[in-house]
């Protein structure tokens, strides 16, 4: 079994390599055939690999300068959480960083959370994701902020 700081770097690198370098062949490597994406960027792709590798396919092409920044990890036994921030245009291809809506041109700076389970070999075979879309929004000025 491998030590908490071991867990650790699979994440790490799955977020340098897809997120910062845009290396999206990494996906393939790094989730498993068998993963269950619990939070579907849109529920209609479904949450196999082939969605999961979608969503992130589709978050990169809307948001070319995105950014993602680990802030704080937690791992226990095959269970990794990660809070980071992510950052970037809204400068989409056809449609902005919220589906069906277009492209603002505007930057964001927000936070989210994922949850990830990881098998024997590092891939990962679970995800749980949370992003704060309500502030996005307010920054992108498609939503009033508070008060």
């Amino acid at each position: 079994m491998r030590t908490p700081d071991e867990a650790k770097e699979f994440p790490r690198r799955f977020y340098d390599e897809v997120f910062n370098r845009r290396n999206l062949k990494y996906t393939e490597e790094a989730i498993a055939e068998s993963v269950v994406e619990h939070n579907p960027l849109d529920p209609q792709m479904g949450n196999d690999k082939s969605a999961a590798i979608a969503s992130i396919q589709a978050i990169l092409d809307n948001t070319p300068d995105l950014k993602a920044e680990i802030l704080d990890m937690v791992a226990t036994g095959d269970k990794i959480a990660i809070r980071a921030r992510f950052s970037g245009t809204d400068s989409g291809k056809g449609w902005g960083v919220p589906m069906g809506v277009p492209a603002t041109g505007k930057s964001f700076s927000v936070e989210g959370i994922d949850v990830v389970s990881i098998d024997d070999e590092g891939r990962f075979t679970e995800h749980y994701g949370l992003f704060d879309v309500p502030t996005m929004m307010q920054q992108l000025g498609l939503m009033p902020g508070p008060g």
